[in-house]
C-alpha cells in the first residue's frame, strides 16, 4: 500500500484540514494505531472514502494524531497531491463526511451538526 502520511500533536477540538486533488481514503488516527497500519495490522481510524476537498477532521481528545492519505493499491497507484494543516477550533467549520460513513452519520451532518462533534465513522480495517 502506497500512502502520504504526517503526525500532528494536537488538542481536542482543534481541526485537521486536509487539501486532496482526488477522490481518495483518507484516515485520521492515533499514534499507535498508525504503527499498526503500517505494519499491516488491524487498526481503527477515523474518515473513509472522500470524493472532495478539504476534508476537516475535529479531534476528539489530545494526543498525536497522524493523517494518512492512501495512493491507491500496489496494483492500482494513484497520482495524487496532498496537503494538511491544524486549524484552530471554529465552531463555524464543519467536519465533511466520508462518503462510505453509514447513512445516519451521513444524515446527522445534514442536520446542524456542528465542528464540536465528531461527524466521522469510526472504522477498523484489518
Amino acid at each position: 500500500m502506497k500512502f502520504l502520511h504526517k503526525p500532528f500533536e494536537a488538542k481536542r477540538k482543534e481541526i485537521i484540514e486536509v487539501e486532496i486533488d482526488k477522490p481518495t481514503k483518507v484516515k485520521f488516527m492515533t499514534a499507535r494505531e498508525f504503527s499498526a497500519y503500517k505494519k499491516g495490522r488491524t487498526h481503527s481510524y477515523f474518515g473513509g472514502q472522500f470524493e472532495e476537498s478539504p476534508v476537516r477532521f475535529v479531534i476528539p481528545y489530545d494526543s498525536i494524531w497522524t493523517v494518512v492519505v492512501e495512493k491507491g493499491t500496489q496494483r492500482a497507484p494513484l497520482d495524487l497531491h496532498a496537503s494538511c494543516a491544524l486549524v484552530s477550533p471554529n465552531s463555524m467549520v464543519r467536519s465533511s463526511i466520508a462518503v462510505d460513513a453509514p447513512a445516519h452519520v451521513r444524515e446527522a451532518d445534514d442536520q446542524d451538526a456542528t465542528a464540536a462533534e465528531i461527524n466521522m465513522a469510526g472504522q477498523s480495517d484489518g
